[in-house]
């Protein structure tokens, strides 16, 4: 079993390449945002690492989809194969259609691959019907009935918790194409751990960005977050400064393989303030203002609340063979 955390909330951005994949431990909850696989040599399945047994996860309380594209559920055929389907799933519901095009088209292609993932996300979708007890907004949703009697002296319900809030937009004409639409699609989700939050966008373009900031709830929502997960992996193509400026981010994460020449890294790194990132292979530490999962490989965050978290990295060669080691499940 990996090594938990003494903080509340425990997050791991896998490094799959192309793509988006984390894994988040939130109280007592298990929760995955977005499916991307690493398909290189060798293959890395973020699900199947969890679920085996350094983590024993078997099940899935919470998956959010930011929105369909092959890069962030290419690795929902692992899912239907281990049985982890989830607990409760959130997507953005009107790229039904646009998801259903792609597939007739993935069909006449014989792509295998990506006909599995999103005839899986689409069965998936006409099986949960989004009634829930309790829903991850909540802040009892991701604790013990034993931790809510400690949570507040006189044994009330706490206000305040780890929570999960979403905001998107159901215009599904925005962008000149399938792949523009389903990026403006795209959900924005904010991951609040008692103050610290952590929020990530999907693969928004200018035109979903403006709809974000049209969206009072949402704007308001994610101002003054700790770490951002950059829309669209980092690419120029999604850098807005009103929309980073507004975040102000300590640390922006970008997940994505080298593309030097389409990143905006330097823009991100002038607008976040900072954190120090310590080397778990080691032990360094360094200030860190952007950290990719293309050169720091898995990237890990520990928080409990803004005045305490924490940053790690651990290369690449997680993916391998050397992932097995004792070495590995000691850092992990």
């Amino acid at each position: 079993m990996a090594k938990k955390s003494h903080h509340v909330l425990d997050i791991r951005v896998w490094d799959v390449e192309h793509g988006s994949a984390a894994y988040l431990s939130a109280g007592n909850k298990d929760v995955v945002i977005d499916c991307g696989k690493n398909t290189g040599d060798p293959e890395f399945s973020p699900l199947r690492w969890i679920n085996g047994s350094r983590f024993g996860i078997n099940s899935i309380d919470y998956l959010i989809i930011s929105h369909p594209h092959e890069d962030h559920i290419e690795d929902l055929d692992v899912m239907k194969e281990l049985e982890l389907a989830p607990s409760i799933f959130l997507r953005p519901k009107s790229a039904t259609d646009l998801v259903e095009a792609g597939l007739e088209e993935a069909r006449e292609n014989d792509d295998d691959a990506y006909i599995e993932d999103a005839e899986y996300y689409l069965n998936k979708l006409d099986e949960y019907d989004g009634d829930v007890e309790t829903s991850p907004s909540d802040p009892t949703w991701a604790l013990d009935d034993p931790e809510l009697g400690r949570a507040r002296a006189d044994g009330g319900v706490p206000t305040d918790g780890v929570t999960f809030h979403s905001y998107g937009t159901s215009d599904a004409t925005l962008g000149s194409d399938r792949f523009e639409k389903l990026n403006n699609l795209s959900r924005v989700t904010v991951v609040n751990s008692y103050g610290f939050q952590y929020v990530t966008v999907g693969d928004l373009l200018d035109q979903g960005t403006t709809k974000l900031k049209n969206n009072a709830s949402a704007w308001s929502a994610i101002e003054d977050s700790e770490v951002l997960v950059a829309p669209h992996h980092g690419r120029e193509s999604s850098y807005d400064e009103e929309l980073i400026d507004h975040i102000n981010p300590d640390l922006v994460v970008f997940s994505d393989k080298a593309d030097e020449g389409n990143s905006a890294t330097d823009a991100y790194r002038e607008h976040a303030s900072g954190v120090s990132v310590t080397h778990e292979d080691t032990g360094n530490t360094e200030t860190r203002y952007v950290v990719t999962t293309r050169n720091d490989g898995r990237i890990r965050i520990e928080a409990s609340d803004p005045d305490d978290w924490e940053v790690s990295v651990y290369g690449r060669d997680y993916t391998t063979e050397q992932a097995a080691s004792k070495r590995y499940t000691n850092l992990t």
